[in-house]
């Protein structure tokens, strides 16, 4: 919803035509499909290669819309019909026919106040042909820089980066890439640049103790509930530890074994845990497409798949729908209840992908009602952050241990003094600590970016002017650029 209000104002304001783009096609399907409700003439434009993938914005793509201008007794429509029945058109019919969709779908453009795509999709040269000047980019902290110079560079004068760069970032396998500074997205590098995001500080997910750990250890303690306790309490027959906090560290001491792949990781005493976590749920009748069980390692997401589905014959249609997955694909999503199972238990207190406080951070917050976590304190007490987090549910009394269910306790477990008591992950470490592990890669040709020209007043609020460098000159004036750091649970 942040991102569609923005656009409709924008629209509403300036009168001007707004590029939207975010950098996967799912994350750009659901931005047309708010865009739509808001009741602007939105065109979704995809790859020539895409255009025969079913998708959940059909009607409002620019190669399904195209057809249709000049009515359907028009040239074009009854070529576009013949072609579907015949599947082919003869050379000349062939040439007619690009020539009159080449000419609908710019006319479709030209009259279009919203053009969403991806950001790589924004170098089409169907959309070059017609300047953008406000361009505003979603999940920004997921897109690759590059990628988010795209759109940027066909007449941008105000830009919208939106996101959370608590959340997890780009994904970049390269690794040499990585060294060389692709893995910090743009959003990020503004702020390494001491530009200041405006930030979206209320959550409406989450039940306000859900909220409480993430908003005082990533969001130093800024960020507000919009939604009452009320409304995200259920009496349910689940033995929550306290029944006013629907939260649960649930402490197994199994122990972790390779899968049968050999390369990932699975603890099968964790996955009998998350098992029965499921099944009380689905017996207080919660539906199974409202439940979502979390899991880094793709071993185990089998293992659990396997216990779920097939071990019990209680509520089989809705085991099935029981969403598993992993942390990264759960970004973006959001659950009633949420069972997270950590895996890693180990003397050495090697905790692998769970040492990413990103990935903690999404894990957390896609719960709206309650959450379990299943997980062995030795292990994670290791960690700071975990070991932060293990003292918030002791201290709530919230941690326990129990062989079933029906058999919990309060569990202690010792915590060595924390360096840092009141813990918590800095807003802007990440972008800073990125920008000195890059910094020998950034010579005067390749650091696009020179320094901020300072923040001004103006009549739609603050705005933030950033003028490029004159190297590449990518840019023909100052731009106003505006991030906007949306927290993972303001949804």
């Amino acid at each position: 919803m942040t991102s569609s209000s923005i656009v409709y104002h924008l629209v509403r304001r300036y009168k001007q035509r707004v590029l939207v783009c975010a950098p996967s096609n799912i994350a750009t399907d659901n931005l047309t499909l708010m865009i739509h409700k808001m009741g602007l003439n939105v065109v979704r434009v995809v790859a020539r290669s895409r255009e025969t993938v079913s998708s959940s914005v059909e009607k409002y793509c620019l190669h399904n819309m195209a057809p249709y201008v000049g009515g359907t007794q028009g040239e074009l429509f009854q070529l576009n019909k013949r072609a579907q029945e015949v599947g082919q058109l003869s050379p000349r019919e062939a040439s007619l026919y690009a020539t009159l969709m080449n000419k609908a779908e710019l006319a479709i453009l030209k009259a279009a106040e919203v053009i969403c795509c991806t950001c790589v999709m924004a170098g089409d040269p169907r959309i070059r042909r017609f300047p953008c000047p406000n361009v505003l980019i979603d999940e920004a902290t997921q897109a690759r820089e590059p990628e988010c110079l795209i759109p940027i560079v066909n007449g941008c004068k105000r830009l919208i980066l939106v996101g959370d760069h608590e959340q997890l970032g780009p994904v970049i396998l390269d690794q040499k890439a990585k060294r060389a500074g692709f893995g910090m997205s743009l959003f990020e590098r503004l702020l390494a640049l001491d530009i200041l995001p405006y930030c979206l500080n209320v959550q409406y997910r989450m039940h306000p103790s859900l909220s409480e750990f993430c908003s005082n250890t990533f969001y130093n303690g800024e960020l507000q509930n919009g939604i009452p306790i009320a409304n995200r309490t259920r009496n349910i027959d689940f033995p929550w530890p306290r029944s006013d906090k629907p939260m649960m560290f649930w402490a197994i001491m199994g122990s972790e074994d390779p899968g049968s792949s050999g390369r990932s990781l699975q603890n099968r005493l964790e996955a009998n845990a998350v098992e029965a976590v499921v099944a009380r749920l689905l017996a207080c009748g919660i539906e199974g497409s409202r439940i979502g069980v979390i899991t880094p390692y793709d071993s185990q997401r089998t293992l659990l798949r396997q216990f779920i589905q097939t071990r019990s014959s209680s509520n089989p249609q809705q085991r099935k729908l029981v969403e598993i997955a992993s942390v990264d694909e759960f970004q973006g999503r959001e659950k009633d209840y949420i069972v997270f199972s950590c895996v890693r238990s180990n003397a050495s207190g090697v905790i692998g992908f769970l040492k990413d406080y990103r990935r903690m951070n999404v894990a957390l917050t896609r719960a709206k009602y309650g959450i379990v976590i299943v997980g062995n304190p030795s292990t994670l007490k290791m960690d700071q952050l975990w070991a932060s987090l293990l003292s918030f549910y002791q201290t709530r009394k919230c941690l326990v241990s129990g062989a079933t269910l029906d058999n919990l306790s309060h569990y202690m477990v010792h915590i060595k003094s924390l360096d840092n008591p009141n813990f918590y992950v800095d807003k802007y470490d990440l972008a800073k600590r990125r920008m000195e592990t890059t910094w020998k890669y950034e010579t005067a040709d390749t650091q696009v970016f020179l320094g901020m020209l300072g923040p001004t007043l103006e009549g739609d609020g603050l705005s933030i002017f950033f003028k490029q460098k004159t190297a590449y000159e990518i840019f023909t004036d100052s731009i106003q650029i505006l991030p906007i750091r949306k927290s993972s649970i303001e949804l």
